[in-house]
C-alpha cells in the first residue's frame, strides 16, 4: 500500500513506526493547497491529512485513492458522495476531543455568566453575577460532546435537558437559562437556531458554543444579543484554529456580551495525540480488511 501523508502532522515516533510498517509511507511537509493537495495524492493509495483542502480537492482527484483518513470528527463540509462515486472511503476520529471541548466548554460557560473576562479586561465595579446552581441546561445534541457537558454540569447543580432532533425545538429554548449547542454541522443543521429560535430564549439567559458556526445565525444572534439575551461565550468552530480575521470572527469579536475564542475549545496535547491515533487505527483496519469509522 502507497500511503501519503500528505501534511506536516507531528506525528509521534510510534505512530509513524506504526504507519512506516503498512507499506510505503511518503511524509510531505507543510499544508498543501488545493491543486498540491491532487499533486500529493498522484499514486497514493491511502491519504492521511488535517487542514489540507481536501473537500475542494475530491472532485478533481483521478481514481485511485482508496481511504483518506482524517485525526478529527466533524466532516459536514466534505463532499462525501461524490467520494464514495470515486471509490474514496473517508474515515474520521470520532471522540477524539470529547473531553477537551466539554471542559473549555463549561469554562467559557463559567467565565461568562460570574464574568471573569471582563474582570480579567478591565476594572469593572464588582457586581452579583449569575450562578449557574439551580440553572436548567439546555444542550442542543445528544452525541459525545453534549453528554460529557451535561456530566460536568450536572456536578455543578445545573438542571440539564437535552434536545434531540425531532423534539419541539421552541418548545425546549423557552426553558432555558443557559443554551448550550453542542451538534456537528450538517445540512440539517445548517442555520438551525435564527431570529425565531433566539427571541424564544428567556430574558436574561446565556447561549454557548463550541459548534461549527454555520449553525447559528450572527445576525439574529447580535439582535438579541441586544434585545433580551444576557451574554454569548463562542468558540469560532468552522474557522481555522487562531483565524482572529475571518469575516465571522470579525462580526463577533467587538459586541460587549460576546466572549469570543478562535476555534481552539479541541486543541490540547491529549486530543491531537488521540486524534492521530485514531487515524492511524483507521488505515490499520482499512489494510486489514476490517474498515472502521467510515462516513459514507
Amino acid at each position: 500500500m502507497n500511503i501519503h501523508v500528505i501534511e506536516s502532522l507531528n506525528l509521534t515516533q510510534t505512530q509513524r513506526s506504526r504507519l512506516d510498517k503498512l507499506g510505503k509511507v511518503i511524509y510531505f511537509d507543510g499544508v498543501p493547497d488545493e491543486d498540491e493537495v491532487i499533486k500529493r495524492s498522484e499514486n497514493a493509495d491511502i491519504l492521511a491529512a488535517d487542514w489540507s483542502p481536501i473537500d475542494l480537492a475530491i472532485p478533481k482527484m483521478k481514481k485511485g485513492v482508496k481511504l483518506i483518513s482524517l485525526p478529527f470528527t466533524g466532516v459536514g463540509f466534505l463532499p462525501l458522495d461524490e467520494a464514495a462515486k470515486k471509490g474514496i472511503k473517508i474515515a474520521n476520529a470520532p471522540g477524539y476531543s470529547t473531553e477537551s471541548v466539554a471542559e473549555f466548554g463549561i469554562g467559557l460557560m463559567i467565565s461568562l455568566v460570574r464574568k471573569i473576562y471582563l474582570y480579567v479586561k478591565n476594572e469593572p465595579k464588582p457586581e452579583s453575577t449569575f450562578t449557574l446552581h439551580g440553572r436548567t441546561l439546555v444542550i442542543l445534541g445528544a452525541g459525545n460532546i453534549g453528554e460529557a457537558v451535561g456530566d460536568i454540569a450536572k456536578s455543578l447543580g445545573m438542571k440539564i435537558i437535552i434536545w434531540r432532533r425531532g423534539d419541539n425545538l421552541i418548545k425546549v429554548l423557552k426553558q432555558a437559562d443557559v443554551l448550550y449547542c453542542a451538534l456537528p454541522f450538517s445540512e440539517e443543521t445548517k442555520g438551525l437556531l435564527g431570529e425565531k429560535e433566539f427571541n424564544s430564549l428567556k430574558q436574561g439567559s446565556y447561549f454557548v458554543t463550541t459548534s461549527h458556526n454555520q449553525i447559528y445565525d450572527h445576525t439574529a444572534l447580535l439582535k438579541v444579543l441586544d434585545k433580551n439575551l444576557n451574554g454569548a461565550a463562542i468558540d469560532l468552530e468552522g474557522t481555522n484554529t487562531g483565524d482572529y480575521k475571518s469575516e465571522a470572527y470579525i462580526k463577533l469579536k467587538n459586541h460587549s456580551k460576546i466572549l469570543l475564542t478562535p476555534h481552539i475549545a479541541y486543541k490540547t496535547d491529549y486530543s491531537t495525540k488521540r486524534g492521530h491515533d485514531i487515524m492511524v487505527d483507521n488505515i490499520e483496519a482499512f489494510i486489514k480488511g476490517k474498515p472502521i469509522n467510515i462516513v459514507n
